[in-house]
């Protein structure tokens, strides 16, 4: 490979990565064995079948901006949500994503440990958002649907856990009426409420 093609694949990396698909490194006319001989040199990094990554971002890039990245129809959820919020001092052991109901069957990489929850498909939707952490956006549940979330979870999670999750969004910005409305969506209102009414 000349020195003007790697020059090249690596500017590809800076402007439209740092993570890319395979697909759109063809398009980008990367030819495989110039994906393989970078990769063999150390210059780049597969995380999962079709999706690469420069070594010189996989520092600067966190578990949680990989893992959105390699499951793009999910959304951040629960303990990795709520870690992104500081609404927990809890450090998850995987990125939890949260995937509709009817894409069970993911491919997932060995780094970043990474734990699917599914999500009905009536209410997947609810509470996405799109944030920036470093150079990648990707999509998140808001600060209301996580709490919610805890509290639909809490007979697995714990009620107690829910309640710190609470705590913490109650101490920082909040928006009482949506909480409201998803909890009514979720059918959690009258669990929640009362919590939300003693903390307010």
């Amino acid at each position: 490979m000349t020195d003007e093609k790697r020059t090249y694949i690596k500017n590809l990396f800076i402007q439209r990565g740092p993570i890319l698909k395979a697909s759109l490194l063809r398009k980008s006319g990367v030819a495989s064995r110039d994906l393989a001989e970078m990769i063999h040199t150390g210059e780049i990094e597969r995380l999962k079948v079709g999706y690469y990554i420069s070594a010189e971002s996989l520092t600067d890039v966190s578990d949680t901006e990989i893992a959105a990245a390699l499951v793009p129809f999910g959304a951040v959820c629960l303990w990795s949500a709520a870690q992104f919020y500081g609404l927990t001092t809890i450090n998850p052991l995987a990125v939890t994503i949260a995937i509709p109901a009817n894409r069970t069957r993911v491919a997932l990489p060995k780094h970043p440990p990474i734990e699917l929850v599914a999500y009905p498909l009536s209410t997947f939707e609810l509470g996405i958002t799109s944030v920036k952490e470093g150079q990648t956006a990707f999509r998140i549940y808001d600060r209301e649907r996580t709490v919610c979330d805890f509290f639909r979870k809490r007979g697995r999670l714990g009620e107690d856990v829910a309640l710190d999750v609470l705590r913490e969004y109650m101490r920082g910005a909040r928006n009482l009426q949506r909480l409201f409305d998803y909890a009514g969506k979720l059918h959690i209102n009258a669990v929640i409420r009362p919590y939300v009414e003693a903390l307010a």
